[in-house]
């Protein structure tokens, strides 16, 4: 059963607006890729899933990096989207 899509939602983390993100337009059999045209991606630098995912990510996995929370209106599911940068995924937005 498919969940019924719902458009737009606020970061549990921070409670701001989640911006529209185009989704890379890639997927593989194996899984890889979101299979979806858009996802909406809370983009607030200020967002403490953001602020605190450096440590996480160094602690946890030695890596340089954070974490942006992300919805996907198509089926429900939501998590968090390992960045690089803090302008990463940002030449993606696609709502101002």
């Amino acid at each position: 059963m498919t969940a019924p899509m719902v458009e737009g939602k606020n970061c549990p983390h921070c409670g701001e607006a989640m911006k529209k993100w185009a989704a890379p337009g890639f997927n593989h059999s194996d899984g890889l890729g979101f299979g979806v045209p858009y996802m909406y991606v809370c983009f607030n630098d200020d967002c403490s899933l953001f602020v605190n995912g450096w440590n996480t990510m160094y602690d946890n996995y030695g890596r340089i990096g954070s974490m942006r929370q992300f919805f996907n209106s198509f089926d429900g599911d939501e998590g968090a989207l390992p960045v690089a940068h803090r302008d990463a995924m940002r030449g993606d937005i696609m709502e101002a």
